[in-house]
C-alpha cells in the first residue's frame, strides 16, 4: 500500500511539471504571435552599446558662442563646465605665479561616470599634474556603471596620465556623513592631505534632494576637509508670493525633497556661513535663462522623436511641465554657487 502511494505521488509530481511546461509553452507561443514582428519594437536591437553617454542633469543650453544647444550630452557637459568656470580652478591668470600641481575633488551624486571623466579631463587641461577623486552616490548601479566607464576611458586614452586608482567611487548617503563606513570616511578624508593645491566639494544638480538638508555635508566639507564649494543648485526666488512658495514646497515634497529644501539666496548664504564658509567669498550666479527653457524645448523634441517609434518619455513629461512652470514663473532660480572656507577666502 505504501509503495503504491509513493508511485502515485511520483506520477502526479511528474505530471504537474509536464502540465506547467505545456502551459508555459502555450503562453510563449501566444505572446510571440501577438507581437507585431513587422512593427517598430526591434528598435532595441539597433541600439549601440555601451551607450555613448549616460548624463543626467538639467543642462546648460547655451554654448561658448552664446548659441542655443540642441544636444542633451552637450548641455549636461555645459552645466559642469559652467560650475567649474565659476570656481576659477582653471583660470590660468589666477595661478600663473604658483602653477597648480594637484587637485582633490569630493563629488556628490556623480551619476554614471560621464561627469567624473569629463572633470578629470578638465583638470588635466588645466595643468593639474595630480588628480584625486572621490565620488558618492545613493545608487549602486551607478557606481558600477561609473567604474566601468572609467576603466574603459583610462585603458583607451592615449598617453593618459590618469590612473584608475585616482578614482574612488562609493554607494553612500552624501547627506549624512555620520552614516559613512570607515572605508568611505577614510577615502573622503584623504582629500584633506596638504599635498593638494586645492580641495573642492562638487555637487551638480543634486543638493536640493539632500535630507535632512545640505548643512551636514557642508559642515563636514568645511571643518574636516577645508574644502571649497562649487555647486549647481536651485533657489527660491526672494520675490515669490506666499501661494507660489507653498506650491514649490509641495512640489519639493513630491520630488522626495525636504519641505524647505528651496532656500532664498539670503538663507542659502546664511547656511554656508553657519557651516564655516566666508560670507565675502560666496558668489551666486543666476543662470536660470539658460537652463529651464532649453530643457523644456529639448524634452518636447525628444518626446516627439521617440513617439515615432512608439516610445514614451513617461515621467519625464511631468518633469517637463514642472520645468516649464519654473521657466515662466521664475519662482525657482537655477544658480551656480562658489564659496571658500574662512581660512582660504581671498
Amino acid at each position: 500500500m505504501v509503495s503504491f502511494q509513493g508511485e502515485d505521488f511520483a506520477v502526479g509530481f511528474v505530471g504537474g511539471i509536464a502540465f506547467t511546461l505545456i502551459l508555459a509553452g502555450i503562453a510563449s507561443v501566444t505572446v510571440l504571435r501577438m507581437t507585431d514582428r513587422y512593427g517598430l519594437g526591434h528598435w532595441k536591437l539597433n541600439i549601440g552599446t555601451p551607450l555613448k553617454s549616460m548624463w543626467m542633469n538639467v543642462g546648460y543650453w547655451k554654448n561658448e558662442q552664446g548659441e542655443p544647444v540642441q544636444d542633451f550630452e552637450e548641455a549636461c557637459l555645459g552645466l559642469l563646465k559652467e560650475v567649474v568656470k565659476a570656481s576659477g580652478i582653471l583660470d590660468k591668470d589666477a595661478t600663473k605665479d604658483t602653477p597648480p600641481r594637484s587637485l582633490a575633488i569630493l563629488d556628490l551624486g556623480f551619476g554614471c561616470g560621464d561627469q567624473t571623466w569629463e572633470l578629470a579631463r578638465l583638470a588635466q587641461q588645466g595643468g593639474y599634474l595630480d588628480f584625486q577623486y572621490v565620488g558618492l552616490t545613493l545608487n549602486e548601479a551607478q557606481v558600477q556603471s561609473a567604474q566601468r566607464r572609467i576603466y574603459r576611458e583610462v585603458a583607451g586614452a592615449d598617453a593618459c596620465e590618469l590612473k584608475t586608482d585616482s578614482f574612488k567611487m562609493f554607494c553612500a548617503n552624501a547627506a549624512k556623513p555620520e552614516t559613512w563606513s570607515p572605508q568611505v570616511t577614510e577615502a573622503v578624508e584623504s582629500l584633506a592631505d596638504e599635498k593638494f593645491t586645492g580641495t573642492w566639494l562638487l555637487a551638480l544638480d543634486c543638493l536640493y534632494h539632500f535630507s535632512p538638508s545640505r548643512k551636514p555635508v557642508f559642515k563636514y566639507a568645511a571643518n574636516k576637509l577645508d574644502a571649497q564649494v562649487m555647486v549647481f543648485d536651485l533657489l527660491l526666488n526672494e520675490t515669490a508670493s506666499m501661494r507660489d512658495t507653498l506650491i514649490v514646497r509641495a512640489v519639493g515634497v513630491m520630488m522626495g525633497c525636504p519641505v524647505r529644501t528651496f532656500l532664498t539666496e539670503t538663507a542659502y548664504k546664511d547656511q554656508l556661513v553657519e557651516c564655516g564658509y566666508d560670507r565675502r567669498s560666496i558668489k551666486i550666479h543666476d543662470i536660470t535663462g539658460d537652463v529651464f527653457s532649453g530643457l523644456v524645448k529639448f524634452l518636447d523634441r525628444q518626446d516627439k522623436a521617440l513617439g515615432e517609434y512608439g516610445i514614451s518619455l513617461g515621467g519625464f513629461k511631468l518633469a517637463q511641465r514642472l520645468f516649464d512652470w519654473f521657466a515662466r514663473s521664475k519662482v525657482v532660480r537655477a544658480v551656480t554657487v562658489v564659496a571658500h572656507t574662512k581660512g582660504k577666502s581671498s
